[in-house]
């Protein structure tokens, strides 16, 4: 019985080794300006200040809209969104 729980919780451990790392949208502020972004991930929304230069991340594994100057924008987890100078919608970073 006990070689049977050591096996389990080994397996288990690789299990949890070889798992893939969860996907998150990023959003980048590549202004010089400090922005608000709002994730809307259905019934509840998370809201950042964004400062200048940094990004932001948060998991979206059923598609959010990720709201900034007045639009949203669908994201999905894996997607990266900058926001420009001067542009009204973040934009999608091809990688």
């Amino acid at each position: 019985m006990k070689t049977m729980k050591t096996l389990g919780l080994g397996v288990g451990a690789m299990m949890l080794m070889t798992a893939p790392a969860l996907a998150a949208v990023t959003v980048v502020n590549e202004t010089d300006q400090t922005h608000t972004v709002t994730f809307d991930l259905g019934a509840e929304e998370i809201k950042h200040e964004l400062e200048p230069d940094a990004k932001v991340e948060e998991a979206c594994p059923t598609n959010c809209g990720v709201r900034f100057g007045g639009h949203d924008t669908i994201a999905n987890d894996g997607d990266t969104l900058v926001i420009k100078e001067g542009e009204t919608r973040p934009v999608l970073r091809q990688n």
